[in-house]
């Protein structure tokens, strides 16, 4: 199977194109899942706190089954409260914070933050010094939140055994930031839709982590773009200007 290239556009119109009835609709329906779910879901998880602390009381033995029951409704719900925080992400993104980010520290940062998790899969985690600008104007926070979510998607493909590399380059006006994963790979059928809200082929997953980098570059004037070829891995590409409004 020959290698497959998606550009972040593909699955869907971008987010300056998007019909402005159709913003309004996930406007206002992120509003009514901000108040009619995110309040009780958060009183839910306060009062199961208090309940699992009062049998604790009852109960002392904390291998019983009732406390059994209890961790899956909290794992449950936090399940949910995290789809619920990446839908309101999706639906409602913050405008960007423009500042100048130093690339190398930023990830250093990531990297350290995520690793432990990828070696507890027993997936490699690594930044490659290949060069690329030194430093970008960009909301920080945001950006390494866009590429957390492209390790995150390299992640859930790669299995023990595998390795993710995180890699810059550029030119002088464009920062380019890799993800390159040694994962199954996918073909145009999936391809095609990983821009998709709420599209995942894995078990558990949103759905949103891809279209929310995407979101984020397109705030800074970039895009993300995909190459995989099935069997061998994915590249993950967020490219973006230096400086947002540069050619």
């Amino acid at each position: 199977m020959g290698e497959v290239v998606v550009e972040g556009d593909v699955g869907g119109a971008s987010a300056d194109e998007t019909p402005r009835d159709e913003t309004a609709l996930v406007e206002a329906l992120a509003a009514g899942v901000a108040h009619e779910v995110r309040n009780p879901l958060n009183a839910l998880q306060i009062n199961l706190g208090i309940l699992e602390q009062e049998l604790s009381e009852i109960v002392p033995d904390r291998r019983s089954h009732v406390f059994e029951v209890i961790a899956k409704i909290a794992g449950e719900l936090r399940s949910l409260d995290d789809f619920v925080t990446e839908f309101l992400r999706f639906a409602r993104p913050p405008r960007p914070r423009f500042e100048r980010v130093a690339v190398r520290p930023l990830l250093e940062d990531l990297v350290a933050f995520i690793g432990p998790e990828c070696a507890r899969r027993g997936v490699s985690l690594s930044l490659a010094g290949e060069g690329g600008p030194d430093d970008v104007v960009a909301d920080g926070f945001q950006l390494k939140h866009a590429v957390l979510n492209l390790v995150l998607n390299g992640l859930q493909a790669t299995p023990a055994g595998g390795s993710i590399v995180v890699a810059t380059g550029g030119d002088p006006r464009r920062l380019a930031i890799e993800v390159r994963d040694t994962g199954e790979g996918m073909g145009q059928a999936v391809l095609s839709r990983v821009f998709d809200a709420f599209f995942t082929t894995r078990e558990g997953g949103t759905g949103l982590g891809l279209p929310i980098a995407r979101r984020i570059a397109e705030a800074h004037g970039g895009t993300v773009f995909l190459r995989s070829r099935e069997g061998e891995g994915t590249v993950a590409t967020l490219a973006l200007p230096l400086r947002p409004g540069a050619a």
